[in-house]
């Protein structure tokens, strides 16, 4: 019988594979950002939204500014994550306001983090699976921010490459799971 211990290298180890399969994929396979913010505006969840939580797109990541750019467009509110310490804050946007590269030279903005909590969260992701399991980048920004808010639960809404859709996204116990994911393909319904 495999120990914890096994079971957590093992886990440790399928991710590690799983990051730079995606990684090395998404370097090679990109395009079709405007469908899938198109499928993430076709959302019927998010109708009534007005605070989204939106990552700022970095490296091969699926390009998020079509949905800032719409989300300002329909007169919505946008906050950007920043990091500090090992947390992060949502931090509102205004359309045009100066960013600063942060930590991981990601582009974050300025000022105070946001008042209210997001209604919808907009996750990045390398891999993530039908079941709603989410793959990020293993520092646990996103796992911690999630499971600190004291409202109620947002949206949650993967968004990639229909290619980083897989079998198994190697989710561990304390990885909090989409309820939806939105690619240049598709929408999946996880939750809800």
């Amino acid at each position: 019988m495999k120990s914890v211990d096994d079971r957590q290298e093992n886990l440790w180890q399928a991710k590690r594979a799983l990051r730079g399969r995606m990684k090395d994929l998404r370097a090679r396979a990109r395009g079709g950002d405007g469908a899938i913010a198109a499928n993430f505006f076709s959302l019927p969840e998010t109708a009534g939204k007005e605070r989204f939580f939106v990552y700022m797109s970095f490296g091969t990541e699926a390009d998020t500014m079509p949905v800032i750019e719409g989300l300002f467009a329909r007169g919505k509110s946008v906050l950007l994550p920043r990091v500090e310490g090992r947390d992060m804050r949502a931090v509102p946007y205004e359309k045009g306001a100066p960013l600063r590269a942060g930590a991981y030279g990601i582009q974050e903005p300025l000022g105070p983090p946001a008042a209210a909590a997001p209604q919808v969260v907009v996750l990045p992701l390398l891999a993530a699976d039908e079941r709603g399991g989410r793959l990020g980048y293993g520092g646990g920004y996103y796992d911690r921010y999630l499971a600190g808010m004291s409202e109620k639960t947002p949206l949650k809404v993967g968004y990639c490459y229909d290619f980083q859709v897989v079998e198994d996204a190697c989710a561990g116990l304390l990885d909090v799971p989409l309820d939806v994911i939105v690619t240049d393909k598709r929408v999946i319904r996880v939750r809800r």
